[in-house]
Parts: C-alpha cells; structure tokens; sequence
C-alpha cells in the first residue's frame, strides 16, 4: 500500500511540473505576442493602448505654500482648522502632522495642548 502510494505521488508531481512548464512556455509565447500587439498599435498612432486609464483628476498637482496657509489660520488652532484649509483639504492626517512638527522645530508655531497649537 505504501509503495503504490509514493508511485502515484511521483505520478503525480512529475504531472504537475509537466503541466506547469506547458503553461509557462504558453504565458511566454502570449507575452510576446502582446508585445507584438503594443508595437503595432504604437506604429498605428494609438498611444494608449494597452496601458491602464487614469481615474480621478488627470491635472498635476501644485505645491501647497505652507507659510500661506499658517497665515491663513487662527492664532489658537486645531489639527481640524489645518485640515479645513485650502491647500491642506487633500493632504491625510499623518502628513499635516508632520507638517505641524516641521512647524514647531522652525519656531513657528508651539504646543499648547493635546492637538492644540499657537502660532508663535
């Protein structure tokens, strides 16, 4: 029982690897004829083809001036009132601390509390 067992799983693990080299020469020979494909379409003009559309906003971001939007907040601020800027709206939460940490090592601002700071 035990040998016809260990034949079977050699059967077996030797079909599998036949199997897989079949599929990897399969996915090499369809790689290529993507390639072909992409080379085509580019001599065509299509400059698109084959890459993945963009989705939300295709415009480039500018740099937020961060000096602007410190002017622009209370003198006694939150994290929440940073967030509710202009420049500040789509930035997370773990990059307008660093920005508020970055502000405190240049002096500008301090610490009074807890995700409370005054402009210095």
């Amino acid at each position: 029982m035990a040998i016809d067992l260990r034949t079977s799983l050699r059967r077996e693990v030797s079909r599998l690897r036949r199997e897989i080299g079949r599929r990897t020469s399969e996915l090499t020979s369809l790689k290529g004829e993507l390639r072909r494909h992409l080379r085509v379409s580019r001599l065509l003009g299509a400059d698109r083809a084959g890459k993945a559309r963009t989705r939300g906003r295709a415009r480039r971001r500018t740099m937020v001036n961060w000096n602007n939007v410190l002017k622009a907040l209370p003198n006694r601020f939150t994290i929440d009132d940073l967030a509710k800027q202009g420049g500040a709206r789509s930035k997370s939460r773990l990059y307008l601390r660093q920005v508020l940490v970055r502000w405190g090592k240049q002096k500008k601002i301090k610490r009074t509390a807890r995700a409370k700071y005054q402009k210095a």
